[in-house]
């Protein structure tokens, strides 16, 4: 069989077997991977892809990271395999390095546990509010995204989640979030004062809004996601100390979702840090094992996940502690922590900023670009000023089915569509990224919003 052959055979059997019902049929004709490397992915027809949103910030510290793969080849020969009942000193010694770091950062006493997927730990996130507050219900913000198993589909914002699935019971209440480009309350961020904060101070009021009385309320947690993932939305800095105190003060819990945005994507280790409050509950996935052997986890303070609380048999998952994503996870761990990642990354972050900001001078459809770390965001406007509907989804196409010239050499580019209304791009690269390599992706960028401004507006 020749190499056209072996790819018409897989893409039938894609048509014919393969559920559709992932995320990997969102374009077209997905990429059929092969081998990957730092910031690059080859496919089946050894086309390069630089990948500038690393596989949803999953693999913070680039794909094939060797010290990480290293930890995991030595686990694989010695202790590849153990049952979840018993300890293992990867399991051990991970727990201590993050509670010593939220230690450090909060002066908070807490404990993990571990899971195997981001929507998992958040389900273990519910569990820990419902035993503490005794309450079904839960906020989180428009724009959110936790996850997509059903119960934890109640707290991602998207209707399309739920729709097919009956009604969710416990649909959490949600709250406007602090999207300035595009504000729910059609305000403007220059003289708003925090308008969409000051609103959710305001529903706690008074009993008539219907969420809480003066010595009661119906939400045992609101659930954040500090810069969303919808679309690397970048909120101002004292948008939550406006009201997260307030949810404190009345026996609310703050679960902070650093799924996503952790593990120094925004230039520190958690993006609480940016934002002067300090959550209840953290939950850790995606790059917490540079996305080898998943592992998720979940940070809650002494109080409510004590061994008097939070007995034995509370959470459980078959492969929550599993050998080879505590050996990848505590490997990643020490990886980060020996760089200096919290003083190199402004550097970078700036420079990458300023190569966005240069192509949105240059393509007026760009209606702004935004970073916080090493995470970006460029929203598109339509000749009326209004979002661009799809035209990230077009620039994603565009980008993954078409060859780019760099320095004589040949490169396509994967992208992630982001916004409300897909209207732009969200990127991520990998952390150890270097200054040559931002100038490539720059290049390489120009090049599509090229190709995205001559398919018109």
């Amino acid at each position: 069989m020749d190499k056209q052959d072996k790819i018409d055979y897989l893409r039938k059997i894609d048509e014919q077997y393969m559920s559709w019902g992932d995320t990997v049929h969102y374009q077209s004709r997905p990429i059929i991977a092969q081998s990957c490397r730092g910031e690059t992915v080859i496919d089946i027809n050894q086309h390069i892809y630089i990948d500038t949103q690393m596989w949803h910030s999953s693999c913070n510290f680039g794909y094939r990271n060797p010290e990480i793969e290293q930890a995991m080849n030595r686990q694989m020969c010695s202790l590849p395999q153990v049952s979840g009942d018993f300890l293992h000193e990867e399991k051990l010694l991970l727990a201590k390095q993050i509670c010593d770091a939220v230690y450090e950062r909060t002066g908070l006493k807490g404990r993990v546990s571990f899971n195997v997927g981001g929507s998992m730990v958040v389900e273990d996130a519910l569990k820990i509010v419902r035993k503490n507050t005794r309450r079904n219900r839960v906020a989180s913000m428009m724009g959110a995204y936790h996850g997509r198993s059903l119960t934890v589909s109640g707290l991602s914002s998207s209707h399309r989640y739920r729709q097919y699935f009956g009604e969710c019971a416990d649909r959490a209440i949600m709250y406007p979030f602090a999207h300035c480009s595009q504000c729910y309350y059609e305000k403007n961020r220059e003289d708003c004062n925090d308008y969409c904060a000051r609103m959710i101070a305001k529903s706690l009021d008074t009993d008539f809004y219907g969420v809480a009385s003066d010595d009661s309320n119906e939400i045992g947690a609101f659930f954040l996601e500090l810069c969303q993932g919808r679309g690397y939305t970048i909120p101002p800095r004292n948008f939550f100390k406006k009201f997260v105190p307030e949810m404190q003060r009345r026996g609310i819990l703050i679960v902070d979702d650093e799924i996503q945005i952790g593990m120094y994507r925004t230039g520190k280790l958690f993006a609480f840090e940016h934002y002067e409050i300090v959550p209840d509950i953290i939950t850790l996935s995606k790059s917490f094992t540079n996305g080898l052997s998943p592992l998720s986890a979940v940070w809650a303070r002494e109080e409510l996940v004590s061994r008097e609380i939070f007995t034995p048999g509370h959470a459980h998952s078959n492969f929550a502690n599993h050998s080879l994503g505590t050996a990848a996870a505590l490997q990643t761990w020490r990886y980060m922590m020996s760089r200096d990642y919290e003083s190199q990354l402004p550097v970078k972050s700036e420079y990458y900023l300023q190569g966005l900001q240069r192509l949105k001078m240059k393509y007026p459809f760009i209606h702004q670009v935004d970073g916080l770390g090493m995470l970006f965001n460029m929203t598109f406007t339509d000749n009326q000023g209004r979002p661009w509907k799809n035209a990230g989804k077009r620039a994603v196409t565009l980008a993954q089915d078409n060859d780019y010239a760099y320095h004589g050499e040949i490169f396509r580019l994967i992208l992630n569509s982001g916004g409300y209304y897909n209207e732009g791009l969200k990127l991520a690269p990998y952390l150890d990224i270097t200054i040559a390599q931002i100038d490539r992706t720059m290049a390489l960028l120009d090049q599509v919003l090229a190709r995205l401004s001559e398919s018109g507006v």
